[in-house]
């Protein structure tokens, strides 16, 4: 079933829920992003914030790796068909293994895995960043009790919808920085439920 049960209600739910929060914590630290940098985005979903940033970065090329077919649909829609952005149906074994990204972006993507699945997943983006390369990521952390009943309600929605086998978010703070990563900078939006965190490759 996958997100494709879902992909034309995601953004709706996303700002149902979440308000404007997951909006701007995405678009942060997309100032961030050197011009003519080679962009690997995973997981992109609907895509809603590529114009825009394409606008503010009309140099960069993207290489957009999504898994479901209604959500790339989605991002080929909203862009026209930009020529700057390579589109392609699947995961992070997915990317090209001849090329190699000065940027990557990961929204909402971390939390799909369990911690061992994850630490594998790293360790695969990883190969083909380029040494300094940049990692932007949009995610959730669990740090109190009303952030554990919102992730569970979240997981169970998802288990239910798209047949996400995970149910439990990994630490994937730690494992980035165990995985030889610095953090640069980091900002909390939705009462710190949410954090939108800028990585540098060590």
């Amino acid at each position: 079933m996958g997100f494709d049960a879902i992909a034309k209600y995601y953004d709706q739910l996303a700002r149902l829920v979440f308000g404007k929060s997951l909006i701007k914590a995405q678009t942060y630290f997309l100032n961030s992003v050197p011009p003519s940098s080679r962009v690997l985005v995973i997981g992109g979903g609907t895509g809603w914030w590529l114009m825009k940033f394409l606008q503010n970065n009309p140099t960069c090329r993207i290489i957009y790796i999504e898994e479901s077919k209604e959500m790339l649909k989605m991002a080929r829609k909203a862009t026209n068909g930009d020529c700057r952005i390579c589109f392609m149906l699947g995961t992070e074994n997915s990317i090209p293994y001849e090329e190699k990204f000065d940027v990557v972006i990961t929204f909402c993507f971390l939390d799909l895995f369990s911690e061992d699945q994850l630490n594998e997943v790293i360790a695969k983006i990883l190969t083909s960043l380029k040494p300094n390369a940049l990692w932007l990521v949009t995610d959730f952390v669990n740090t109190n009790r009303i952030h554990s009943i919102l992730l569970f309600v979240m997981y169970r929605f998802f288990n239910l919808t798209t047949e996400m086998s995970n149910q439990i978010l990994p630490d994937w703070e730690r494992l980035l920085l165990n995985n030889a990563l610095s953090k640069v900078e980091h900002k909390f939006y939705f009462r710190n439920f949410i954090k939108s965190s800028l990585y540098r490759v060590n």
